[in-house]
């Protein structure tokens, strides 16, 4: 029988393996690899959000990419997550424990000042950004030397 997107309306959740993009803790090898990984998953979150909702995956310790951080109890922003604000989707990098992020790089373009959607966009965005952009002015991970030129200058 062929499965179609009318089959498992019913269907809350989904809990994929760390292997699968979209799994739980999925481990991506290079920080260029999540703009492929984000197109892939992006059309079942708009279709089904519910589904990806505790998606999230995260730079591989592994990775050429990797560094440490300089606070000992979290990393540089190497995980990231969808975010949506109304019907608009996106997603960011944050760290992996104290939820401090990067700008959200936005996959939708802004709804429509006069559409119906228009007010719960504006109110859900506001939630977004009163968490604040810790790393104001990154969209993605800054690389080892520009994540520690901005500590130092956060230390003073």
């Amino acid at each position: 029988r062929d499965v179609g997107e009318r089959d498992f309306l019913a269907l809350e959740s989904i809990i994929l393996p760390k292997g699968v993009y979209g799994g739980i803790g999925y481990e991506f090898q290079r920080i260029s690899d999540v703009p492929g990984i984000i197109s892939t998953l992006y059309p079942i979150y708009k279709q089904r959000p519910i589904l990806l909702k505790n998606s999230c995956a995260e730079l591989s310790r592994g990775s050429p990419d990797w560094y440490h951080g300089v606070v000992r109890y979290d990393t540089p922003p190497f995980g990231i997550v969808f975010v949506a604000a109304g019907s608009r989707v996106g997603y960011q990098w944050e760290t992996l424990h104290l939820f401090a992020a990067c700008e959200v790089i936005w996959l939708d373009p802004e709804p429509d000042r006069e559409s119906i959607d228009y007010e719960k966009y504006i109110e859900e965005l506001k939630e977004i950004e009163q968490h604040g952009y810790f790393y104001h002015g990154f969209q993605q991970p800054p690389t080892e030397e520009e994540y520690h030129h901005f500590w130092a200058e956060r230390r003073g």
